[in-house]
């Protein structure tokens, strides 16, 4: 074997120094010339029937080149599991930002203002907005087959009799609120013609999967269309869906011109996808000593009006809702809601953030009732490899819950628990901690990626693969695992990415599972050149060798000869095979449990959080000092963009806990920008302890598994579960803003205790 150099190095990222010069170019810092700036008519309600769409003044103003409805489109709709969405609203618009009309104009100005003499004849709906409600047979319709877009119901061993026999019983019901994407980059791109093709240029996760819903709405070949996606100015699944693809691709295939189309940042909280709002109601039995016998959960999310990618998210939410523990039975009740409440798809962790909110809080007030630490209670029941999870399948791959909460345990943070040494007495101090759990991958879905690996005629290395790089640092990643397996320095390794033109389809990034997913392709590319190699040199020697090997630039044959990598790329060009080959891998999979989509899921993202908080009594402030994210990582690839990626998601985290209250009122979506809907500033982050446990994945390339969303997942309940600590108020709904938190305190009598004590 190849000695391992560049994996497991903290090699600095190659397109750093870009991105910090301001070099880098993203899908909203490009220009072309002779362009067509579009802009996009949006509904002003959520939910109205639409008796007639004028767009003569509109297309009369000098400058406006085209303007578009629902008549220019071939196939006005477009999703990933329903084609439910309309690529312009025809029948009825269905929530705030729901698109009617696209202006093409010569200035930017000009399209806005032509915006403004498009006249709509609306017949305003009653909108549906609370799920719950929205189930009911006499509520408005969002469409016409009925309001609950999917459901999974599931009995998994004995539940009554679980419950029968057990010591304790806890009940609780859990909400989390939607989250705002917010990302630095909003939805842009940019559209032209090439070679009889349309050019779609645009920020995405998934090129070919762009590519194809296109092309269905605009009832071309696949192959009229190229997809290129540059750099992401974060994306965290909210560019997973569909944003300005299509739109651009129509106005350019229309009128022949490139164009050009950049949400404004209102524009993108408005239209632009959020995470699912959940109701998750728990009912938990246990006996004395702990052991938890079985889990009754209800699940309703809020799906706000159109499919997207709900199902996936509904999956993995009924997956991991009964945390990483033995669970020897679960009645599992999942609904997926529509509601005219925008539209809710993937963010970060899927739907796995909003149940392990829940069920780590409920292990907490189990902990509490049971009289027995919390990390002590976990510790118990954590899942170990080769246990039998809930839904039937054996866990064979990396399990290293057990060793997170055993770091957790000895950290010296968690010892401090109970002390509290702040200097005021309306401050007190507390200290929270939840583990998680997440399937990466897609997987009982059908899952594979192509890479392409080509030698240069100078002896350098290109990796060719449609992953795309969202700022997770998967192009290094590629390019330190192409350099080990091929004996090569990293430098040597150039990665080209996301182009539907040139690049392979590695299918979507997301899931966690790219690194997974590429690095295991460009692995099955090495053996694919290993046999490209014994070939060629069967066709020089008449005779086969038993064994090639890459090493230091070199590969060695049979250790008898060896050839440069330079000699070996025009030996494979001068006799004819070729200096490029495709390396092919399927994640291995099991039919799904009947009624879900993906579950169960074989190989699995663990971690654990310690939370330290500070909560103002007075106020009801909470500031968050520190964090300890303790991560099952498999074998890190690279530490710096390892801890990288879970410091961003921690970030993440703390918001969701904290502070990023979308408000919707009536479908109205009332935090329309930055000033309204506050996401942690450097100043809200406090300091961040990444440790990695490195388990090794037998699957994963070199050891590898996914670890991109495991950092968020059990944030938001490390800190309530600290604000519990600190306080002994018991919320169980996030955000957990100041407000809230104040009325709680006060409900609970500790204001007055405090106003009392100081007097």
């Amino acid at each position: 074997m190849t000695a391992q150099r560049a994996v497991g190095a903290p090699v600095a990222r190659r397109d750093a120094f870009e991105k910090a010069v301001g070099a880098a170019k993203y899908a909203s810092d490009l220009f072309l010339d002779d362009m067509l700036w579009v802009a996009v008519l949006r509904s002003k309600y959520p939910h109205a029937r639409i008796r007639r769409i004028d767009t003569s003044k509109a297309e009369s103003h000098p400058n406006v080149v085209a303007v578009f409805t629902h008549r220019d489109v071939p196939v006005n709709r477009y999703g990933l599991f329903k084609k439910d969405r309309p690529v312009l609203c025809d029948d009825k618009v269905r929530y705030i930002g729901d698109p009617i009309a696209l202006v093409a104009a010569e200035t930017r100005e000009d399209a806005l203002e032509a915006l403004k003499l498009i006249e709509v004849d609306y017949e305003p709906l009653p909108p549906v907005t609370d799920p719950i409600e929205a189930m009911r047979p006499d509520a408005p319709k969002v469409h016409d087959d009925g309001n609950i877009c999917r459901e999974v119901h599931l009995r998994l061993g004995d539940v009554d009799g679980a419950f029968a026999r057990a010591d304790v019983i806890v009940e609780n019901t859990y909400r989390t609120g939607a989250q705002i994407h917010a990302y630095l980059e909003t939805e842009a791109g940019i559209s032209y013609m090439e070679d009889g093709k349309i050019v779609v240029v645009a920020g995405g996760q998934s090129p070919y999967r762009d590519r194809a819903e296109i092309a269905h709405a605009l009832n071309l070949p696949e192959e009229m269309i190229r997809v290129v996606t540059p750099y992401v100015g974060g994306a965290f699944g909210g560019k997973d869906d569909i944003t300005v693809q299509i739109h651009l691709a129509l106005v350019t295939w229309k009128t022949g011109r490139p164009a050009r189309l950049v949400w404004s940042r209102e524009e993108s909280m408005m239209a632009g996808t959020k995470r699912h709002p959940a109701i998750i109601k728990i009912r938990t039995a246990a006996t004395r000593d702990g052991t938890i016998l079985a889990n009754k959960i209800e699940i309703v999310l809020d799906k706000g009006a159109y499919t997207a990618l709900g199902p996936a998210v509904l999956d993995v939410a009924v997956e991991n809702c009964n945390g990483p523990y033995r669970v020897q039975a679960s009645q599992i009740d999942a609904y997926l809601v529509y509601t005219n409440n925008m539209v809710a798809s993937a963010f970060r962790g899927f739907g796995a953030p909003q149940v392990i909110f829940a069920i780590e809080r409920q292990m907490d007030l189990l902990a509490k009732k049971l009289g027995m630490d919390p990390l002590e209670l976990r510790l118990k029941n954590a899942l170990r490899k080769g246990d039998r999870y809930v839904f039937g399948n054996v866990l064979e791959g990396s399990v290293g819950i057990a060793q997170c909460l055993e770091v957790a345990r000895s950290h010296p943070l968690w010892r401090s628990r109970g002390r509290n040494s702040c200097e005021w007495p309306w401050l007190r101090r507390g200290v929270g901690v939840a583990a998680a759990m997440k399937g990466y991958t897609i997987g009982a879905l059908p899952d594979k990626g192509v890479v392409a690996l080509e030698l240069l005629r100078d002896g350098r290395v290109l990796v060719k693969g449609s992953f795309t790089e969202i700022g997770q640092g998967v192009i290094q990643a590629v390019a330190q695992i192409a350099a080990d397996l091929l004996g090569v320095s990293v430098d040597d390794v150039e990665v080209v990415f996301a182009d539907t033109e040139v690049t392979p389809d590695t299918s979507v990034t997301s899931a966690s599972r790219q690194l997974f997913l590429a690095g295991n392709a460009v692995r099955e590319a090495v053996e694919a050149l290993r046999e490209r190699v014994a070939e060629l040199e069967g066709r020089l020697s008449g005779r086969r060798p038993a064994r090639v090997e890459f090493s230091g630039g070199w590969v060695f044959i049979d250790s008898e000869r060896r050839y440069s990598l330079q000699e070996l790329a025009r030996l494979l060009e001068s006799t004819g095979l070729g200096r490029q080959v495709l390396g092919v891998y399927e994640v291995p999979r099991v039919e799904p449990l009947p009624g879900t989509l993906e579950i169960p899921h074989l190989f699995y993202m663990f971690g654990v959080t310690l939370a330290e908080v500070l909560v103002n009594l007075l106020t009801g402030e909470v500031t968050v000092s520190k964090v300890v994210s303790i991560v099952d990582a498999g074998r890190v690839i690279n530490p710096i963009t390892f801890t990288g990626q879970v410091e961003g998601a921690v970030a993440q985290g703390i918001g969701f806990a904290l502070m990023e209250d979308a408000k919707i009122r009536d479908g109205y979506l009332l935090t329309r920008d930055l000033s309204t809907y506050l996401i942690p500033s450097s100043k809200d982050v406090p300091e961040i302890e990444v440790i990695p446990v490195e388990t090794e994945e037998a699957e994963g390339p070199f050891g590898a598994k996914g670890i991109g969303e495991i950092g968020i997942i059990s944030v938001a309940p490390a800190i309530l579960n600290a604000v519990a600590d600190a306080t002994g108020v018991e919320p169980n709904a996030i955000p957990l803003t100041h407000e809230r938190l104040y009325w709680l305190l006060k409900e609970h009598g500790l204001v007055e205790q405090l106003r009392r004590a100081s007097t």
